[in-house]
């Protein structure tokens, strides 16, 4: 009896419409049923989807200790749940803990969440990296006389935008764009940690350097041992007549406390021969920076992203607009980019990123709280009826209108068990009992 009343409570809150399959968000509960819900908790504490619901219904009423702890309890229960996983990420981003979150939204994409629950984590995913990395930087300069102390890993390498020093501003996008691609470059050994361009953006922005800041060389070799990065490359980048693009571009060397040494390049050409001059740079940090190549690592570092000036003017537009927070705007250019010049790669995973960010940014997060109870209840749905007398399956779908049904069926062909006990389902007629 009590099996019976489980299956049909969990078959028609999926049917109308309480599963992450059917992309309907639950509800979060009211704090009016808190008390309920701790009474179902309490009866069975092996209920995860109650204890889910119970743990949203703490989070919304700001009883996020409360949530935590149940959270906390269904983890020991349910480690591998994705749902369990998200609740406790989102609880870890309420109380600011970026790491915790991003480590436990992580796991739940490894723990196999999917559908709308999976498209919302990825997007908290990028949201909360970039929340760690300002996180981290912030740290850094609250203790930055104990890190000054400190020799950063030679192994690394930070490159920070460089200075457009033209007339012209339609140009300046490349400042952002020829940084950009050195750093893809300067990746491709696995020698060097190279840092991502929004690791160095963080820094930038928390110390609030003005261009001049960033070609000063104190100020780089503090950015160096503020990130953790032994090297810091940084420049300048000219356009003259809109014919000759010249690039003036440095190695600053970070050690110790008041020890840095500058290593300078510096190349010119033909506008046309920019991603050229780009490749002679990057083959020559490799060199100051002391990788000796191979003859097949040479030749993927002279691979060319795109050769197209405008593609790469618009990838440069789309860095500035996510520099400056505008997702929306960042991933116009770069889809602009990629209409430009389709084999543009780089373009189209900067394009993505930009798209779940600029997602993220329109959807609360509450939103990943809903799925993740959702998620829970289709998955105790499916063990139930897996379980389930045959006899017992007909007489609940016998009760369901033909759109509760096509929408149990979403729920059920998304998961292996679910889709042997549809088809099972499908070649027999509703309320006939074998």
């Amino acid at each position: 009896m009590i099996r019976a009343r489980l299956l049909t409570t969990s078959l028609l809150a999926i049917a109308v419409g309480a599963c992450a399959g059917s992309g309907v968000l639950v509800a979060p509960p009211a704090p009016e049923e808190i008390p309920g819900l701790e009474a179902g908790w309490a009866a069975d504490r092996g209920d995860v989807a109650t204890g889910l619901r119970l743990a949203a219904a703490y989070r919304g009423a700001e009883r996020g200790d409360d949530a935590r702890a149940v959270v906390t309890e269904l983890g020991e229960i349910a480690p591998d749940e994705p749902g369990v996983l998200v609740m406790g990420g989102l609880l870890a981003e309420d109380v600011l803990d970026w790491t915790a979150a991003r480590v436990a939204y992580q796991q739940s994409l490894s723990a196999g969440a999917t559908g709308p629950l999976r498209a919302e984590v990825e997007q908290r995913i990028e949201v909360v990296r970039r929340e760690e990395l300002r996180a981290e930087v912030r740290a850094s300069l609250l203790r930055e006389d104990q890190v000054a102390q400190t020799s950063p890993d030679p192994a690394t390498v930070g490159v920070f935008p460089f200075l457009y020093v033209g007339d012209d501003p339609q140009w300046e996008p490349l400042a952002l764009a020829l940084p950009e691609m050195l750093t893809t470059d300067l990746g491709v050994t696995g020698r060097l940690r190279v840092l991502e361009r929004i690791h160095v953006q963080a820094l930038l922005d928390e110390m609030a350097l003005g261009e001049s800041g960033r070609v000063d060389e104190a100020t780089a070799a503090r950015s160096g041992r503020l990130l953790g990065s032994g090297n810091i490359v940084q420049g300048s980048l000219r356009i003259d007549d809109g014919t000759r693009v010249g690039v003036d571009a440095a190695v600053v060397e970070v050690g110790a406390s008041g020890q840095a040494r500058v290593d300078p390049l510096s190349d010119q050409d033909r506008i046309e021969q920019l991603f050229a001059l780009e490749k002679r740079l990057a083959l020559a940090l490799h060199e100051e920076l002391g990788i000796q190549l191979t003859p097949a690592e040479r030749e993927r570092i002279n691979e060319r992203q795109t050769e197209s000036v405008q593609a790469l003017l618009e990838f440069g537009r789309g860095i500035a607009a996510e520099n400056a927070g505008d997702y929306g705007q960042a991933r116009q250019h770069f889809d602009a980019a990629r209409r430009i010049d389709p084999g543009f790669q780089l373009a189209q995973t900067r394009g993505q990123t930009a798209a779940r960010l600029a997602d993220a940014a329109t959807v609360a997060v509450a939103g990943a709280a809903s799925l993740a109870q959702g998620i829970a209840t289709q998955r105790q749905a499916v063990n139930l009826i897996r379980n389930a007398p045959p006899g017992l399956r007909q007489r609940v779908l016998s009760n369901l209108s033909d759109s509760k049904r096509a929408v149990l069926a979403e729920v059920l062909g998304q998961d292996r068990v679910g889709q042997a006990v549809l088809l099972e389902l499908i070649f027999r007629s509703p309320g006939i009992t074998p």
